[in-house]
C-alpha cells in the first residue's frame, strides 16, 4: 500500500470507526493503574495535555516518531515518549500537539496534517489529562531537537506490531513508587506508561483493521 493510501485510509479509520479505548491501553498499563480503575468521564480539575503521534514513510514503510527524554526532564526522566506537553490557555489540544512537535523537534507541520485524535486517557500521579494527536509528514523527518529531547527515534508500525518486543518489568516513577509493568523494547529502549498505552491502542485499532492494512502483518 503507498504512503498516501495509507494516510487516507488510516484518517477514514481513525474517523468513522470506534477506536479500542480503555481496553487496549490497558493491555500495557501497570498493574497501578489498572487498580485504580479510572472513569475518565469523573475526572475533574486536571491538567489538560496533548501529544502528537507523527507518521511518515521510510524505506518505503510507515513509522513514527519518538524521543528519549534527558534523566534530568522533570516529569519524563530517561522515558521514551512523543513529543507533547500542556495545553496553553485557550489552545486546542491540535494546537498544543503541533506546537510541542515543533519545540521539541523543529518540525512544523500544518492543521491539514492532522488525521484525527486516539482515546484520551488520565495519568494520576502526574494529574495529567492526555489527548493523542495524530498527524503525518510526507517525507522523514528533519529534526533539531531541543534540549528537551535527547535522542529522536524512528519506529515502524511493522516493528510495533511484533509481539516479540513486548516484555514486563519492573520500575520506579514520580514518589519513588515501584510499578510492575508491561513495555515494549524499542530499539533497545524501555517503552513504558502513558506512551505505550496509547501504542497499545493503535496496534489493537491496525489488529481490529488487519484486511485493511494487511501489508503490515506480512
Amino acid at each position: 500500500m503507498e504512503f498516501t493510501l495509507f494516510i487516507s485510509t488510516f484518517r477514514s479509520v481513525l474517523q468513522n470507526h470506534p477506536l479500542p479505548g480503555p481496553n487496549a491501553q490497558h493491555l500495557m498499563a501497570s498493574d497501578f493503574y489498572k487498580d485504580k480503575k479510572i472513569d475518565i468521564t469523573q475526572v475533574t480539575g486536571y491538567k489538560k495535555s496533548a501529544v502528537c503521534l507523527l507518521l511518515f514513510e521510510k524505506n518505503n514503510k510507515p513509522h513514527f516518531l519518538l524521543i528519549k527524554r534527558p534523566d534530568t526532564h522533570r516529569f519524563h526522566a530517561g522515558q521514551i515518549a512523543m513529543p507533547g506537553g500542556s495545553c496553553d490557555a485557550n489552545e486546542t489540544y491540535e494546537q498544543t500537539a503541533l506546537r510541542e512537535l515543533h519545540e521539541e523537534t523543529g518540525l512544523e507541520i500544518t492543521d491539514a496534517h492532522i488525521l484525527g485524535r486516539i482515546s484520551p486517557f488520565y495519568i494520576p500521579i502526574t494529574n495529567f489529562y492526555i489527548q493523542t494527536v495524530v498527524a503525518y509528514l510526507t517525507h522523514p523527518p528533519q529534526c533539531h531537537p531541543s534540549r528537551e529531547v535527547e535522542q529522536v527515534i524512528e519506529f515502524s508500525l511493522e516493528e510495533l506490531l511484533d509481539d516479540r518486543i513486548l516484555g514486563e518489568t519492573e520500575v520506579y516513577t514520580q514518589g519513588n513508587i515501584k510499578l510492575k509493568t508491561p513495555y515494549f523494547n524499542v530499539q533497545g529502549f524501555v517503552m513504558w506508561g502513558a506512551t505505550a498505552m496509547i501504542l497499545s491502542e493503535v496496534k489493537e485499532l491496525l489488529k481490529e483493521q488487519r484486511a485493511t492494512f494487511s501489508f503490515l502483518f506480512q
